[in-house]
C-alpha cells in the first residue's frame, strides 16, 4: 500500500511540477523571451526584450500568448519600466491587469488557464512600523511630539521600515534622525495589528526597547515639533498620551516582572543556502535586559 502510494505521488509531482524547459521548448521567433518559474509562470520584463513600435509589441504579445496558452504556462507577470509606458495600454488591451507600481516601474499580471481560478499572490499587504523605546538610566523615556499631528501629543520616536531593513536598524535610525539619539538595540516589548491603516493596507507596528548611547536631544527641524526626556510615570500618566503609549509602557513593565524577553536569533533558511533570517521568540532574562546576539 505505502509502495502504491509513493508511486502515484511520484507520477502527480510530475505531472503537476514545472521544469524551466518544459515550457519554452520550442517558441516561435516573435515570442517574447522571460524566466519561468516553478508554479508554470513566466516573467517578462520590458528592459529585456525589443520591439520596433507599438504595433510590433502587440503582434509579438499576441504571438506569445497563443503560445504560452498552447504550452500551459498559467501566470504571465510583466513588468514595464517607467520609459516604457507607452505599452501598457496594449497590455490592458490583452486582459493584462495591474498588480503593483513603483517610482519606475508598473507590475501587470495575466492568468491564463480558463479552468483553474487565478492563483497568482496579491502584492505586500501590510506597513511595517517601528518604535523606539529609550529609557535613559534616570527612568526617563525619549518621547515627541510631531510637527504636523492632529493635536499635540506625546508619543515614541518612530516611522516606516526600509524594504530589507530588520526591526533593530529601523528602531535605531528612526530615533537618530528624529532625535539625535544614537543607541542600541535591546528587545522587541511588544507589537500592534491594525487595519485599513492607508490605502486599505494593514500595519504591524513594533515597539522596541533601545538603550541610549548618548543624551542631547537634536530634534529633526522638519519633522519634529518638540522632544524632551520624560519621567516614565510622568510619561504614563500624561493627559496628552495616547492609551496605546500607556499600554506599551504597561508591557514594559510586564515583561520587567516576568523576566521575559522578545529577542531575535539568526536561523538558517530553508530554501535560499548561505542565507540567514531572524525569528523572534521569548526569552528568559537573567540579570535585566540583556543584549542579543546582534551586535
Amino acid at each position: 500500500m505505502a509502495k502504491q502510494k509513493t508511486q502515484k505521488s511520484q507520477e502527480f509531482l510530475q505531472q503537476n511540477h514545472h521544469n524551466h524547459n518544459d515550457v519554452d521548448d520550442d517558441p516561435p521567433p516573435a515570442c517574447l523571451k522571460g524566466r519561468f518559474d516553478n508554479f508554470k509562470g513566466i516573467s517578462v520584463k520590458s528592459k529585456d526584450i525589443k520591439w520596433s513600435n507599438d504595433t510590433d509589441f502587440e503582434n509579438r504579445l499576441t504571438a506569445s500568448l497563443k503560445h504560452w496558452k498552447a504550452t500551459n504556462v498559467r501566470g504571465v507577470w510583466f513588468r514595464v519600466e517607467l520609459e516604457h509606458s507607452s505599452i501598457v495600454p496594449i497590455l490592458a488591451k490583452k486582459k493584462f491587469v495591474f498588480h503593483h507600481a513603483q517610482p519606475t516601474y508598473v507590475m501587470m499580471t495575466r492568468w491564463l488557464p480558463k479552468d483553474e481560478p487565478n492563483q497568482l499572490p496579491g502584492y505586500a499587504t501590510n506597513y511595517v512600523g517601528v518604535g523606539g523605546f529609550v529609557l535613559n538610566a534616570k527612568n526617563e523615556l525619549l518621547v515627541i511630539q510631531e510637527k504636523f499631528a492632529k493635536k499635540p501629543h506625546w508619543k515614541l520616536p518612530g516611522g516606516h521600515a526600509d524594504a530589507g531593513e530588520d526591526l533593530a536598524e529601523t528602531a535605531k535610525r528612526e530615533v537618530l534622525e528624529e532625535t539625535g539619539i544614537e543607541t542600541e538595540f535591546v528587545s522587541v516589548i511588544c507589537f500592534r495589528h491594525w487595519h485599513n491603516y492607508r490605502h486599505g493596507q494593514s500595519d504591524i507596528y513594533f515597539v522596541c526597547h533601545l538603550k541610549p548611547l548618548t543624551h542631547k536631544i537634536k530634534p529633526c527641524p522638519h519633522e519634529i515639533a518638540a522632544s524632551q526626556w520624560m519621567d516614565l510615570d510622568t510619561f504614563e500618566s500624561h493627559p496628552a498620551v495616547s492609551t496605546m503609549n500607556r499600554y506599551i509602557v504597561e508591557s514594559f513593565r510586564n515583561n520587567l516582572m516576568c523576566k521575559n524577553s522578545l529577542l531575535p536569533r539568526k536561523v538558517n533558511s530553508h530554501d535560499k543556502p548561505g542565507e540567514e533570517h531572524l525569528y523572534y521568540s521569548v526569552h528568559p532574562v537573567q540579570n535585566g535586559f540583556h543584549k542579543t546576539e546582534l551586535h
